[in-house]
């Protein structure tokens, strides 16, 4: 890397061929340049060589994830049929040989020896036996996508120094160069896709998700004909699914040779990760969905989720109970009903039938952080000082408690108090033992109605006009934010 046009200059002199990077930062224009190495080792620098080890490690843990991936995926959804039926028929279940049979049915073709080969030595065994070989397949699983996902942590970490000013690594050239380039890559690739009739439903820095152009489906819609024609509901989902797995596995073959052309190196691709339908997108990075990689997965009990605070950890089992329902009444696909009316219908049936909330299901967690200005948790602390002193914890540990109702609610004066969450929160067992009355305002006004607001912050009732100064903003980023502080 070189920051200078005479070091530049000489380097082209010694029959270098260079990468060239511009951009802004600050507003002043930031130039740069790299030796393309041409994937020979004399030409690569320190960085380079230490960033392939690591990507090699990467893909040699990959390598180990990918067949206990499918056999993870394809018992699962044995397991996913099992218990449907045990739920569905008064808790009998179907045996392993004819659940492995259904999933086999409804497979592709393609994947269907793989798959038989996978289950089949499962077919004479015990449903105990089939869940204790499911579970140690998912913590082995588990295991190396930590180990993985660390080393790709590690890789991060030195592209996130060089653009740290205090680091020893700085450069920001380098740091801009990588930005700007996955930028440009993106942009194309988005451009390619387009032109063959794609839409982009959701893009970021590294992935696209997209819905195919219509005449993909024309076939199995005339078949289906809106629920008059010879497939069920389920059989149609399964074949557009299909469908677009062929399509995807296609264009990101078309995409990687278009790639290799533009960049003149097959060191980046595009991967195919999975097929989300039903999918909601409730706000920027945050949707839910089934997820389908190899096969068909309408089974699976539990949603692809990311970026919705259900997940989040600290927050109540009412908090993720509520959440839960929403996302699977939207995923059942016997649903008729629209987003806004199932929210509508759970939010009504949490506040109407409150007996089916027991103590524990508003119990919440923290971390007890000193230094960190969490004004709630502060407040809390500094009265348990006064009160049960022993049971803070150790600074970073992690306390369950509830939030009370006040036992005052207004003062000497007639005046009405207005308590702060820090007031009203007491230990969990304390609470319990004292029996504390729980706020449920705190619970539904403050908590449960926000994470309702989040599903439904992209209907159309609750967009600003197309005429406001919002919708006119061209940074798509700074403009999604705007509508959502809006709604």
């Amino acid at each position: 890397m070189v920051s200078t046009l005479s070091k530049a200059d000489k380097l082209k002199r010694e029959n270098k061929v260079l990468h060239s990077i511009e951009f802004k930062y600050g507003g002043k224009p930031v130039r740069g340049w790299t030796i393309r190495h041409g994937d020979k080792s004399d030409q690569k620098g320190l960085f380079t060589k230490i960033l392939e080890n690591l990507l090699n490690m990467q893909n040699e843990l990959k390598a180990q994830l990918k067949p206990l991936e499918k056999k993870k995926e394809y018992m699962g959804l044995v397991k996913s049929r099992m218990d449907g039926s045990q739920k569905n028929h008064a808790g009998r279940s179907i045996s392993i040989a004819s659940a492995i049979k259904d999933v086999c049915s409804k497979s592709e073709p393609k994947k269907k020896a793989e798959i038989v080969d996978i289950l089949n030595p499962f077919i004479g065994s015990s449903y105990d036996d089939f869940r204790k070989e499911y579970d140690s397949i998912c913590f082995e699983y588990n295991s190396l996508d930590l180990k993985q996902k660390a080393i790709k942590l590690y890789m991060n970490s030195f592209y996130g120094v060089t653009g740290q000013s205090d680091s020893l690594f700085y450069i920001l050239e380098l740091a801009g160069g990588v930005t700007s380039a996955g930028q440009e890559n993106i942009k194309l690739i988005a451009k390619f896709v387009k032109k063959k009739g794609f839409e982009i439903k959701y893009g970021d820095t590294d992935s696209l998700y997209l819905i195919c152009p219509d005449f993909y489906y024309e076939k199995c819609d005339l078949v289906y004909n809106g629920g008059k024609g010879a497939i069920s509901k389920l059989e149609y989902w399964t074949e557009m699914v299909k469908i677009t797995m062929g399509a995807m596995e296609k264009l990101r073959n078309e995409i990687n040779g278009f790639l290799k052309l533009k960049i003149r190196s097959d060191y980046l691709k595009m991967a195919y990760e999975e097929v989300l339908f039903p999918v909601v997108f409730t706000g920027k990075k945050k949707y839910f969905s089934i997820k389908h990689e190899d096969a068909v997965n309408f089974g699976l009990k539990d949603p692809f989720i990311k970026g919705i605070d259900t997940v989040k950890q600290g927050k109540s089992q009412l908090f993720k109970t509520i959440g839960e329902r929403i996302m699977s009444e939207v995923r059942d696909i016997n649903n008729e009903r629209s987003l806004h009316k199932i929210v509508e219908d759970v939010l009504r049936d949490t506040i109407i039938n409150p007996n089916q909330w027991s103590f524990k299901q508003f119990i919440e967690t923290d971390a007890w952080k000193p230094d960190k200005d969490n004004k709630a948790v502060q407040r809390f602390m500094e009265r348990m000082q006064e009160k049960y002193v022993s049971r803070i914890p150790v600074p970073g540990g992690r306390f369950s408690y509830i939030v009370a109702h006040p036992e005052t609610t207004f003062d000497l004066h007639g005046r009405k108090l207005k308590p702060t969450k820090g007031e009203k929160m007491e230990f969990a067992d304390v609470a319990k033992e004292l029996g504390k009355e729980l706020d449920l305002y705190h619970y539904f006004e403050k908590t449960i109605i926000g994470l309702c607001a989040q599903f439904i912050m992209y209907h159309k009732k609750y967009e600003p006009q197309l005429s406001s100064r919002i919708m006119q903003i061209k940074d798509l980023d700074e403009k999604y934010k705007q509508i959502d502080d809006y709604a």
